[in-house]
């Protein structure tokens, strides 16, 4: 029995210095806590700069067309639906609205009436109908293409068959700054004003 007692005491004296000479459980169970928290809180930091710096990258991100709704979507200069593919056109202001509009000249029009800061103009090529900025399309202009609002313009990528187009209905071939120059200096009648006057 006698032998039972000392390895009794043994034990009990090796959990006493156990116990002494490490900390508490409940102080490691404190200290893998607070160690499992600085982890998660590293994380979630590491998560939200990379959240931040993808969102700054968004902001410099190129502007992009708006999608239309075609035969549903109203013009928001004249007020008509807005159908054919080929003569809509778009802009998006420095706030990122975009405004959408069923002819090229409407456009223009909307522009210099409202005077919005825009980031980026977007109008259709005409034969292919992909979008297209419009600050580097070629335009045609003339009396006999119809389009939706009777201005007469369509838009290309190419010099090239914005030319073609332009020979063949006896017309002109501008840029968008010559445009913008051509609508301000031929303001449209009183009575082909907005929708909004």
């Amino acid at each position: 029995m006698s032998g039972l007692r000392s390895s009794e005491f043994r034990v009990r004296s090796s959990e006493f210095r156990s116990r002494t000479q490490n900390p508490e459980p409940r102080t490691q169970k404190r200290a893998s806590a607070r160690g499992h928290l600085r982890l998660a809180l590293g994380v979630l930091t590491m998560l939200l700069l990379l959240t931040l710096t993808a969102c700054g990258r968004n902001a410099d991100a190129a502007p992009t067309p708006p999608t239309i709704h075609y035969g549903e979507d109203i013009c928001e200069f004249c007020g008509m639906i807005t159908s054919e593919e080929r003569f809509a056109a778009a802009y998006v202001t420095s706030d990122g609205h975009s405004h959408i509009f069923d002819d090229i000249g409407d456009m223009f029009l909307a522009h210099l009436k409202m005077q919005e800061e825009v980031v980026a103009f977007f109008v259709h090529d005409y034969e292919d109908e992909s979008w297209i900025r419009a600050e580097t399309a070629h335009y045609t202009l003339s009396d006999e293409l119809p389009t939706p609002m009777a201005s007469g313009l369509a838009a290309f990528t190419s010099t090239e068959k914005a030319t073609a187009l332009a020979e063949e209905l006896g017309g002109e071939v501008l840029t968008f700054d010559e445009l913008m120059a051509y609508y301000q200096e031929n303001p449209p009648a009183p009575n082909l004003g907005s929708a909004n006057d």
